[in-house]
């Protein structure tokens, strides 16, 4: 079965139309929600409460963090419970204690070369050491930094993240909505061993519409032995 593990309950899409919309796509769903200070789950008594309202529906439960050492404000017990964590490096530390946030639309950063250091050496930092499953938009880029994908993913950073990925067993998501990780990039995944995911990041009825995904599963030749299941490591 076709699972998109990268859904996210919203106004538009409530978990009840969540599951009414995977049935008729015949497929399942992963529902994450993001953890932290700010947002609905901050404490473990948050996280059971969350996993426990999602188990009444036939959905896999997960979580996706957005800042690295975003495990200790939990217990192991309770992340234990949840059925996956997915995690992206769109949040990327600063010195001086921000984040920039590399997803929005409206950043301009000027200075790539410095840019992509400290962006590679924070995906190091989760595929080494936080605990999750699947690295969510593998190769990612912001916005004004798209056009040079090619330059910026050589073939050593892009080897640099499948080994590091396959040292710890953790999956890695063909991302619908940004079209990421490229068709060279999933060869060389697939040729390492690597499992993968399908994911739409998707918060309406977009959730589980795989155009791009099934196009590179097509072209990599991916069968469902090449698929991540849930309690695989």
């Amino acid at each position: 079965m076709i699972v998109d593990y990268h859904v996210h309950q919203s106004d538009d899409l409530t978990v009840e139309q969540a599951v009414a919309l995977a049935e008729r796509r015949g497929m399942k769903f992963g529902i994450v929600e993001h953890p932290g200070a700010e947002l609905p789950i901050k404490t473990d008594a948050d996280m059971l409460a969350y996993i426990q309202r999602l188990r009444a529906y036939p959905v896999f439960v997960g979580l996706q963090p957005m800042h690295i050492h975003w495990a200790r404000d939990f217990s192991p017990e309770v992340i234990a419970q949840l059925d996956y964590v997915l995690m992206d490096a769109d949040t990327v530390p600063l010195d001086d204690g921000s984040w920039l946030s590399i997803w929005r639309h409206d950043n301009f950063i000027e200075d790539m070369d410095a840019f992509i250091e400290r962006y590679l050496t924070h995906i190091t930092h989760i595929l080494k050491h936080e605990p999750i499953h699947i690295f969510a938009r593998p190769t990612y880029l912001p916005i004004n930094f798209a056009r040079h994908y090619d330059e910026i993913w050589t073939k050593d950073r892009m080897r640099m993240i499948i080994d590091l990925a396959k040292a710890r067993g953790i999956a890695l998501e063909i991302a619908e909505n940004v079209r990421v990780p490229n068709l060279k990039f999933i060869q060389m995944a697939k040729a390492a061993g690597i499992k993968f995911t399908f994911g739409t990041n998707a918060r309406n009825h977009n959730a589980g519409n795989f155009h791009y995904c099934l196009e590179m599963a097509q072209a990599a030749e991916l069968t469902q032995e090449d698929m991540w299941r849930i309690g695989e490591k």
